[in-house]
């Protein structure tokens, strides 16, 4: 097994692909955000946390490999480019489901008059 970090392991056809398992992992971790919230009620300020900073850390990734692909005079890969899109869109998806449920259960205090 082969585990050296040189130029030939993190570029396929003159693409920089180092990072493609990171942002197929971010995006299983917002399907993951999305079955969880579907499934269970999850509070609206848990998935507003994980959702914004899951998206700031993938946007600086694909941020960073899009600098590392210039420095290296490749292109980068549009894998990571449609992972952090489709992430994005999840994660509406799940905060708009989050806020669906949470409004649904809300009990309104129903006040008689007593004389």
């Amino acid at each position: 097994m082969d585990t050296q970090f040189t130029y030939k392991h993190f570029v396929n056809e003159n693409t920089f692909s180092l990072l493609d398992p990171i942002f197929e992992a971010t995006l299983l971790f917002a399907v993951l955000l999305l079955i969880i919230v579907i499934v269970k009620k999850v509070s609206i300020w848990f998935c507003l946390l994980f959702a914004s900073l899951s998206a700031i850390v993938t946007g600086q990734l694909l941020w960073f490999s899009g600098i590392i692909a210039d420095e290296l005079n490749i292109e980068g890969s549009s894998k990571g480019f449609y992972c952090f899109v489709i992430m994005l869109l999840i994660h509406c998806a799940a905060i708009w489901i989050s806020l669906v449920k949470s409004s649904k259960h809300e009990k309104i205090p129903q006040y008689s008059e007593e004389i």
